[in-house]
């Protein structure tokens, strides 16, 4: 989608709040990084890159309806909107979202803005889905005394088996077929700072509407005035479109941080089945259902995040990165540098 199609829908939500006496909160986040890895890694030479930029709007429109709006600018420089949708807050129990918003599954996928992530990567098990996962459709969301809840209805993953096509996953403003995606989280909390939550999400990615892809996933956060431990488990499985046969991966994080006033220290242990040996970690593409294996990879990621002025941060990285059956010298030093307001 153009720049103008971006701005053109952030004008409507900020007119529509003004013209219905509407309270209009902005918001933003911008971040870069550099990057180095060791020779056979996927930037030897050391590159700043990996620029990330959004703006979003929302406010109340009138009475318990209100509305959200968020745009993403992308490496290429092209803007996306990531987020656009009307909600209904009926009450705890009752709380209804109209457009396009990000995929309730596990807990990384709505919070994977720069500044919401420890680590500086995504988490290689996110590499199933689109980056962000989005779509069009209803969400339906609750949040009681002990535990909270998600279940959505949307047009579904997609993926093209036209002959020459590439069979990635992805999202799309128009359904490809006559089966919606369907999904749901539920997740409990225990005491003080901690919630367990567990997800599914099935659909149909084929244009006749016969092939399903499905992702279960449970997630954990555990959060004390001096630690937090956070961390996902996700299995995908999906009809292969001509093996006729299931295809399963899978793949997880756990990520431990001791949180001092201004700064965190942390650990991230990941592993996950990936594409290739080595990879782009920010521009890879998620699933391709042609593939009927693929490669384990192990991540171990130390860190420090500083935060400044309750609006900048910056995080200083090293991963040591480890393939399964080949030894390859890929590890990884990274810095990047943001704010968010």
């Amino acid at each position: 989608m153009g720049i103008r199609k971006i701005f053109s829908a952030f004008l409507i939500f900020f007119l529509l709040g003004l013209c219905l006496k509407a309270q209009v909160k902005p918001g933003g986040y911008f971040s870069f990084e550099y990057l180095k890895s060791q020779s056979e890694g996927y930037y030897p030479p050391g590159t700043f890159a990996n620029f990330n930029g959004g703006l979003s709007l929302s406010g109340t429109v009138y009475g318990k309806l209100s509305f959200a709006a968020e745009g993403r600018m992308e490496l290429q420089g092209f803007f996306k909107v990531a987020q656009a949708f009307l909600s209904f807050h009926g009450s705890r129990f009752l709380n209804l979202k109209f457009g396009l918003f990000e995929i309730p599954f596990g807990r990384y996928n709505w919070s994977a803005r720069p500044h919401e992530n420890p680590t500086v990567f995504r988490p290689l098990v996110f590499h199933f889905f689109p980056y962000r996962w989005h779509d069009l459709g209803i969400c339906w969301q609750g949040d009681l005394s002990f535990f909270n809840f998600s279940a959505y209805l949307v047009n579904g993953l997609q993926a093209d088996l036209a002959p020459g096509s590439e069979g990635y996953l992805r999202t799309s403003f128009i359904d490809n077929n006559k089966d919606k995606g369907i999904g749901s989280r539920l997740a409990i909390r225990f005491g003080q700072g901690a919630e367990l939550g567990g997800s599914f999400y099935t659909g149909k990615y084929d244009p006749d509407g016969t092939k399903d892809v499905q992702f279960k996933g449970v997630d954990l956060i555990w959060v004390t005035p001096e630690w937090e431990v956070r961390g996902e488990y996700i299995q995908a499985a999906y009809d292969h479109p001509y093996l006729n046969q299931k295809i399963n991966f899978d793949g997880y994080y756990l990520t431990v941080s001791m949180l001092f006033k201004n700064f965190r220290l942390y650990y991230s242990y990941q592993k996950s089945d990936l594409p290739d040996d080595v990879i782009d970690d920010e521009q890879a593409p998620p699933l391709n259902i042609f593939f009927n294996s693929m490669k384990k990879k192990t991540r171990s990621a130390v860190g420090l995040r500083l935060d400044l002025a309750s609006v900048f941060f910056a995080k200083f990285e090293y991963d040591w990165n480890k393939e399964q059956n080949v030894k390859l010298k890929d590890n990884m030093l990274l810095f990047q540098l943001g704010f968010a307001f």
